[in-house]
């Protein structure tokens, strides 16, 4: 017997197949409202203020973003280029493209290979040697 058959009651009237599509009907709206509070409250979150000093005052002076500008979203997108940019990460790479809107879903799942000249790569240390 498959894992999860003694759970299987077959329905036996047009009545009992009512009754349980409304039971999971019921069931599939409880668990669309519980994700959609989920997502509600995430965006709640990002839209925070960032209230770490230091992560606000380096989003203002290496990346010239307006310090009343700077958001818990803002911030975590500044690391994920960041961290794209430093350690040429390609999920890091592929994270920012899918948010811009500038990846699409086929060529997400390919492999990027990048070429990153050595003044970037200064230019990025020099941003890191900030943060410590």
């Amino acid at each position: 017997m498959a894992k999860g058959e003694d759970n299987l009651h077959p329905v036996r009237t047009e009545t009992e197949a009512r009754e349980k599509g409304r039971a999971g009907g019921i069931a599939s709206g409880k668990a669309r409202l519980r994700k959609k509070h989920g997502r509600e409250l995430m965006q709640a979150i990002l839209s925070l203020k960032e209230i770490d000093p230091r992560i606000v005052d380096e989003l203002a002076n290496a990346w010239g973003i307006d310090p009343k500008d700077v958001t818990k979203e803002v911030a975590m997108n500044v690391r994920q280029v960041d961290k794209a940019i430093k350690r040429a990460d390609t999920p890091a790479f592929k994270a920012v493209h899918q948010v811009a809107g500038t990846l699409e879903a086929e060529t997400a799942s390919a492999t990027v290979n990048l070429v990153v000249s050595e003044k970037s790569v200064k230019a990025a240390d020099k941003w890191s040697s900030k943060d410590e």
